[in-house]
């Protein structure tokens, strides 16, 4: 893939990020200006909180979760620009896949469909159709960043969209099978599915797999750089969870200071590796 296709998939998703950002924004719009307010009420009728040690010490904030959404969207299409300022004429295999990753947090803005389909009186269906956008961009992202630590491993597959054909078809095939519940929801405004129980351990198994990759690639290739860009995979997959299961006000700030430290890590890094080949 050449540089001129690889920044075209960056041009992409920075109109992806844009668009995700102006639905949250017009969004908001609607749902607040309603009186009296319905979004609070919306979070407060959640069946369940998810898990994590935060909620456990904490009551849920309607707030705080609009807040991880918009922090969300907003570091999506920050870090996007910031890749493709840093990256636009560096070749590196792996920083378009890391972009997937980035991208995938626009996917959480279809979390706002919830307390919009309740303000507006629309049918279970759209909340379901939004939910599996959400499960779309969630197992894109984890995906994306295995598909990343494979090529720093030393795979050199020329015809990168092919890969780019797995991932996304893969992602498509998990969102459209999950069992979704149009009328149930837990305090982060995740939609209830069937499979929640199978894909958490097929998450943490790919994350697992991802770290051992990059750091497989440190030895093979004799690069301590490989070492920093683990450690940032390792912070992006924790601020990733602060953000996709926030329902307090800690939660979205630590998901922010993570992510933010790994995108760095990882985007810096390997500029470092790949920026005098």
């Amino acid at each position: 893939m050449t540089l001129k296709e690889r920044n075209a998939f960056f041009k992409i998703g920075l109109c992806v990020a844009v668009l995700a950002l102006t639905a949250v924004a017009a969004s908001s719009a609607v749902m607040f200006r309603v009186d009296p307010p319905t979004y609070p009420a919306v979070v407060e009728g959640a069946v369940q909180r998810p898990s994590g040690l935060i909620q456990n010490l904490s009551r849920p904030s309607a707030y705080g979760v609009f807040a991880s959404i918009i922090i969300s969207a907003v570091y999506a299409l920050a870090a996007i620009i910031h890749i493709y300022r840093f990256f636009e004429k560096t070749e590196s295999p792996e920083i378009l896949y890391f972009g997937f990753f980035v991208l995938s947090f626009s996917f959480e803005a279809c979390r706002v469909m919830i307390p919009f389909a309740n303000v507006k009186e629309l049918s279970s269906i759209y909340i379901g159709a939004a939910g599996r956008m959400l499960f779309f961009g969630r197992h894109l992202g984890v995906f994306s960043l295995l598909a990343a630590s494979v090529y720093a491993t030393g795979f050199n597959a020329q015809e990168q969209k092919y890969t780019i054909i797995i991932l996304v078809s893969v992602s498509v095939i998990f969102a459209v099978e999950a069992p979704i519940d149009g009328f149930s929801w837990n305090t982060a405004l995740n939609v209830t599915n069937g499979y929640s129980k199978l894909f958490k351990p097929i998450e943490m198994s790919v994350a697992a797999i991802t770290l051992t990759s990059f750091l497989i690639s440190a030895l093979t290739r004799g690069s301590a750089m490989y070492l920093f860009i683990s450690a940032g995979v390792l912070l992006a997959f924790i601020g990733r969870s602060f953000l996709l299961n926030a329902d307090t006000w800690v939660a979205p700030i630590l998901g922010t200071l993570f992510l933010g430290t790994g995108t760095w890590l990882v985007s810096a890094r390997l500029h470092s590796v790949y920026l005098w080949l």
